[in-house]
């Protein structure tokens, strides 16, 4: 299975009736979650050059829904350490990409990058997430936006509720 993914309505990066926000497109396929990413100046720390919170951010999705697709866990972020290996200008493409690591015990490892049209890893998170244990799977999926997402993946994420 592989494909669009449905999205959080309401969310900033992902939404795609924010008009505010970023309507990134989550692209899955066995074992990696990817979007593409190429922010104007709106979203810059420096003079060109994409804030860190925005990398951040988009990475934290990215982690998210790798975690989700390899696990069918709902993680909530627990700790994090980001490194930044050079510039994320704005107005350039770039891809983000995540990859599930591990569960030991309750915690839920994963990691994401993002990287430039060259390859080259610009920066990278890893991650220590949690299971968000009061979360319904019903009520999480029914907050999703499913207009973008491929047949079969819709599919896989309402029968993930039996």
């Amino acid at each position: 299975m592989k494909g669009v993914l449905p999205v959080y309505k309401d969310s900033f990066f992902c939404g795609f009736n924010r008009g505010d926000g970023l309507q990134l497109q989550m692209l899955y396929e066995p074992g990696l979650v990817y979007c593409h990413v190429n922010l104007d100046n709106r979203f810059e720390g420096y003079t060109d050059v994409l804030h860190g919170g925005m990398i951040f951010g988009i990475l934290d999705v990215i982690i998210w829904y790798v975690i989700f697709m390899e696990t069918q866990k709902i993680g909530m972020t627990r700790k994090t350490e980001m490194e930044f290996f050079k510039p994320v200008m704005c107005g350039s493409p770039y891809i983000a990409k995540g990859q599930f690591l591990r569960i030991e015990d309750s915690d839920i490892h994963a990691t994401a990058w993002m990287e430039d049209d060259q390859g080259e890893i610009c920066a990278r998170v890893d991650a220590l997430f949690r299971e968000a244990r009061d979360l319904p799977l019903d009520h999480f999926i029914n907050k999703f936006d499913f207009s973008h997402a491929d047949p079969e993946i819709k599919e896989y994420f309402f029968s993930l509720l039996g």
